[in-house]
């Protein structure tokens, strides 16, 4: 019997201005393809990760489940294995990181804000293992 894998998965995000959010993605390395004859579909992709984005017809369409509930603190969530060097990119390219990174042994944690308020988080290893204590460290400082 064949085991059945499901190797992926694409989140469909409502957004205020298709051209600035393709741009926004494709500044963190997401390619962007179009996708669809009569009814085309903008996808933006790095690695397994998928986003097809729809622009909205009126900006207050735009509602995330982050904005809505507090403890809900990401809309999309991303497994890697070098948060870390993900953090590194995204301060580089000044995008708005909202919570952590948080180092860890066991698991690593960074959530950024896109620019329609989205709140995509980032778990997994990390590469650089001495920021573990390090992120220790400072947390005892707290």
């Amino acid at each position: 019997m064949t085991k059945i894998n499901i190797e992926g998965s694409a989140f469909v995000m409502l957004v205020k201005n298709l051209e600035q959010t393709v741009q926004f993605y494709s500044k963190l390395g997401f390619k962007h393809e179009v996708i669809g004859e009569k009814i085309p579909h903008h996808h933006v992709s790095r690695g397994s990760l998928t986003l097809i984005l729809v622009e909205a017809r009126q900006e207050n369409e735009v509602k995330t489940i982050s904005s809505s509930y507090e403890e809900q603190y990401f809309d999309v969530y991303c497994y890697t294995n070098a948060v870390d060097l993900l953090t590194r990119e995204f301060t580089e390219k000044k995008v708005l990181i909202v919570r952590g990174p948080n180092y860890d042994n066991f698991w690593s944690e960074v959530t950024i804000r896109d620019i329609n308020g989205y709140q995509i988080s980032f778990g997994g290893g990390i590469v650089n293992k001495d920021l573990i204590s390090r992120s220790n460290k400072d947390n005892d400082n707290v």
